[in-house]
């Protein structure tokens, strides 16, 4: 994003939000491409500046002599190893006793996982990116013995994509703060909304976007969700072509392969929405680089790991990344469980996320770090300071 490019669409789009309002100084209906680009381009400048904010001050001392359980879905993927790695680094700051157990992408081995957790006597368990009806009989068993259960990326029984129906055997979702508190469905929709914002934006309101899906997640679904929902608010946008990989896809040309013929079908395309970085690294980066269409697309990539920001440095394919903190997330899960321990209600995370692209946030040559020191405002909050 050209940072002269945003001031003008800033001031342009201003104008129109200006001429668009009511005497009362409350917005008219949203009806034209200029009145949601003005919408969107707020949207933009927010995620800029980024979302997130200070974790709760109020005290929570750490539970004493806790034992907890870390079940990744799969520690050979970029997108469970940083969260998982990071509960098990805020679990040793609090003082607590953590085993990793590694799915190895294999879902028919995280029940037993579960099972092996509760058998070591476990007293919290932290899932990352396992959704609840994969082990939902172990995890019965867990919340019966009264494990305290909290998921990262990770969405309980009753959740509406899975027909609503389940038993809710979550003991709590991480509290993202206002407006969506602990609903992390909303947390996703608003996501995935603000990426399609900033597609909006960039196209000034005539997005023709190609999206590519991994149905397979739960979190995807949501996310992808809100990101249709608010290209279908730009009268002058649309999704033109739509590619549905799979995880097992990336190991092989398919999804790379795929994504090319997208493009090459859909020479009117302007935008690619990646679904995350594994997808970004195997498949939409190398399909925009061999359709030579880097230079006129915008590229929304995925989560914003480190590999994924060597890309936009080096102009390969993505343009831009909104980063939800893998690392602040894990961290808090563990203040999430502890919480449950001491007979509190979770406290806000202070969790969001910020637009990165090549001059607005410009990526270091490291891992995205947020200006936000969470993991001292946790260790202050436990008692664990210094």
């Amino acid at each position: 994003m050209s940072s002269t490019r945003l001031v003008a669409l800033t001031a342009v789009l201003a104008l129109a939000l200006t001429a668009c309002s009511g005497l009362t100084g409350t917005p008219a209906p949203t009806k034209s491409a200029v009145d949601y680009s003005a919408q969107a381009m707020q949207a933009t400048q927010a995620a800029i500046s980024g979302t997130y904010h200070e974790p709760s001050q109020q005290p929570r001392p750490a539970a004493a002599g806790k034992k907890l359980a870390v079940i990744s879905s799969g520690q050979n993927a970029i997108s469970s190893l940083v969260p998982a790695n990071s509960v098990m680094e805020a679990a040793k700051a609090i003082g607590w006793d953590a085993q990793l157990y590694d799915g190895k992408l294999d879902p028919k081995s995280w029940p037993g996982l579960v099972t092996q957790a509760v058998a070591a006597g476990a007293a919290g368990i932290v899932l990352v990116a396992v959704d609840c009806p994969a082990v939902a009989q172990p995890l019965a068993e867990a919340k019966a013995k009264g494990i305290k259960i909290v998921g990262i990326f990770a969405f309980d029984c009753n959740d509406p994509l899975f027909g609503g129906n389940g038993p809710a055997l979550f003991s709590s979702y991480v509290d993202f703060g206002p407006p969506v508190n602990r609903n992390i469905d909303d947390f996703s929709d608003l996501y995935g909304a603000d990426q399609a914002n900033t597609v909006v934006a960039q196209t000034n309101g005539k997005a023709k976007v190609i999206l590519v899906t991994d149905n397979e997640f739960t979190s995807i679904r949501h996310v992808v969700e809100g990101f249709r929902q608010t290209i279908a608010k730009c009268a002058t946008c649309s999704i033109v072509g739509e590619v549905d990989i799979k995880a097992a896809d990336l190991t092989t040309p398919t999804a790379a392969e795929a994504v090319l013929k997208a493009l090459q079908d859909h020479p009117e395309a302007n935008a690619v929405k990646s679904p995350y970085t594994a997808a970004t690294l195997a498949a939409v980066s190398p399909a925009v680089m061999k359709a030579n269409r880097a230079a006129s697309l915008y590229v929304m990539g995925g989560e914003g790991f480190e590999p994924e920001l060597d890309l936009i440095r080096k102009h390969q394919g993505v343009s831009a990344v909104t980063i939800i903190p893998s690392d602040w997330y894990g961290w808090a899960a563990v203040d999430t469980v502890n919480s449950l321990f001491i007979g509190q209600e979770p406290a806000d995370s202070g969790l969001g996320w910020q637009l990165i692209d090549d001059e607005v946030n410009p990526p270091s040559n490291n891992a995205y770090k947020p200006a936000i020191d969470f993991r001292t405002a946790y260790r202050t909050v436990w008692g664990r300071a210094g």
